[in-house]
């Protein structure tokens, strides 16, 4: 018996997805994110091994990705390569009608959210992997910052302005452990990552793709400036929301922005977008979607 098409059904959401994700990771643009790394690892990882070469020291294993995810020098570098990656998310071609028709609107919607998850996860989980291989010779698995990290400074005082202590900012290691900043910094991104997804679908939902794709950079751009700038408009933009160590004081041992609200905040964010994404594509005219898959 024929399923009810504009039901839910998991198999099929987990077919879409499972269909996106493999042209995704077959698309050449996925080299972009191998360039992305190169430059992370001459501008970050190279750094702190050659600082930890310097102090005799090891690094903590888990402290290059900290450094990359939390650095107020690449705020907005991570979530622009990503919007690059996913920049024709939804990808349509002259077979889309058909298959929609096939697993029904809903069920390809819900298996787009489903292959945003597993994009912007996979995309960030390859970020932590590739920089725990890069550095694990060199350093400990101990739940603990490395005194590269946390002395740098005080072993090189006329090095005040050397890259290495502004990778990772005192207020991470003051108040949270490693481990405890690698899974806030994967949720907070992840979350980050999906709500440009979801903007990237309702502008291809009501047919203006492209105008998704420049307010997302939009938004990335101001508000990693804000950010930069210490501003308090910085919270009305996700980039702020994303970063771990802006939660905390300057010099207390405290939040001063509670990390709840800024899961609130995403969830909220993402509830808004993927509602408003199904009630307009509803309305979208799948017959238009000429262009075949190269």
């Amino acid at each position: 018996m024929e399923k009810n098409k504009s039901g839910l059904s998991f198999h099929m959401i987990r077919n879409v997805a499972q269909t996106e994700y493999i042209k995704w990771i077959c698309n050449p643009r996925i080299l972009i994110f191998m360039i992305l790394y190169v430059f992370l690892y001459d501008y970050i990882i190279q750094e702190m091994l050659k600082a930890a070469h310097k102090m005799g020291e090891m690094l903590m294993v888990f402290e290059p990705f900290i450094a990359m995810t939390n650095s107020s020098l690449l705020i907005m570098v991570i979530p622009a390569v990503f919007i690059v990656l996913v920049s024709d998310f939804p990808k349509t071609d002259g077979n889309t009608m058909f298959y929609i028709s096939r697993v029904g609107k809903n069920n390809w919607m819900f298996g787009q959210l489903l292959f945003g998850i597993m994009a912007a996860g996979s995309y960030l989980m390859s970020i932590l992997v590739i920089s725990v291989t890069l550095v694990v010779r060199h350093s400990f698995g101990k739940n603990m910052w490395s005194n590269v990290i946390t002395s740098y400074t005080k072993a090189f005082p006329n090095e005040k302005m050397a890259r290495i202590p502004m990778l990772v900012n005192g207020k991470l290691y003051n108040n949270m452990t490693p481990v405890q900043t690698v899974i806030l910094t994967i949720t907070l991104l992840m979350l980050y990552l999906m709500v440009m997804e979801l903007m990237l679908l309702v502008s291809f939902s009501v047919g203006k793709r492209m105008m998704g794709i420049l307010i997302s950079y939009t938004i990335i751009g101001v508000g990693s400036a804000l950010c930069g700038l210490k501003s308090k408009i910085q919270w009305v933009f996700p980039s702020a929301h994303s970063i771990a160590w802006l939660h905390f004081d300057d010099v207390l041992r405290i939040q001063k922005f509670k990390i709840s609200y800024s899961y609130i905040y995403f969830i909220v964010l993402l509830i808004v977008l993927f509602a408003v994404s199904l009630v307009t594509v509803k309305r979208y005219d799948f017959a238009k979607i000429t262009d075949m898959e190269d």
